[in-house]
């Protein structure tokens, strides 16, 4: 009986490999809200823990410009958008919550009526990402938010729930960075660069007629190099 060809990689390692990427998946509930403000004498990083969810976006294409080009229509990005971010926050009896977003609502607009500059109200915060070691993966960084409604009361006999304060933020800019995802782009980034170096070192020596890497070998129909990173003489 005929043995069968090598197919050149490991089944089981690419099982194992699959399974090491499903356990690194970020889970929905490893993260934290971090509001560093004080507004009042009330701590916003003390806030920040009764905070239950979180739902926010970055920029999306609302309007899309179109051109003409002779009988065809061309499609370019325009305008572009940011969406609310929308939070739920659990009430303490010392209301604290609801002290902090009174006093913040009241860097808005003061008991006067009167608007305040935008420097004054508009805040910075963070909401961090955690894989399950507890090693921060992701941060985003929500800079110019401000409430933009004043703490709601949702109260009835009907249940024992605990009462819960939704709040819709405005944002201006969302940034994204962390820890993993910079070790990982710093390594993509040198293994990119020695790639680059080595195909170049390869592409000068084949020039000289002795050896032509199998990435610049068009003639034998190879347009990229081999996994196992075959020469052609």
């Amino acid at each position: 009986m005929a043995l069968l060809p090598s197919i050149g990689f490991d089944l089981s390692g690419i099982a194992g490999h699959i399974t090491t990427r499903a356990w690194m998946l970020q889970r929905t509930y490893n993260w934290q809200l971090f509001m560093p403000h004080s507004l009042k004498g009330v701590m916003g990083i003390f806030v920040s823990q009764y905070c239950q969810s979180i739902r926010f976006g970055d920029y999306s294409i609302t309007d899309i410009s179109k051109m003409r080009y002779g009988p065809y229509n061309r499609f370019y990005a325009s305008l572009q958008e940011i969406g609310s971010i929308f939070a739920t926050f659990l009430v303490p009896v010392d209301r604290s919550v609801y002290d902090y977003f009174y006093n913040w609502h009241e860097l808005i607009v003061d008991k006067n009526g009167y608007y305040s500059p935008k420097n004054r109200y508009a805040k910075t915060i963070y909401v961090s990402l955690y894989d399950r070691s507890g090693v921060e993966s992701t941060k985003f960084i929500l800079k110019g938010v401000f409430p933009r409604n004043k703490p709601s009361v949702d109260a009835a006999y009907a249940s024992e729930e605990v009462l819960v304060l939704p709040v819709e933020f405005s944002v201006d800019k969302i940034e994204v960075e962390g820890l993993i995802g910079s070790i990982r782009s710093g390594v993509e980034k040198f293994a990119g660069s020695v790639a680059e170096k080595t195909k170049n070192l390869f592409g000068k020596i084949g020039a000289k007629g002795t050896t032509e890497w199998a990435g610049t070998n068009t003639g034998a129909g190879f347009q990229t190099p081999t996994p196992s990173g075959t020469f052609y003489a």
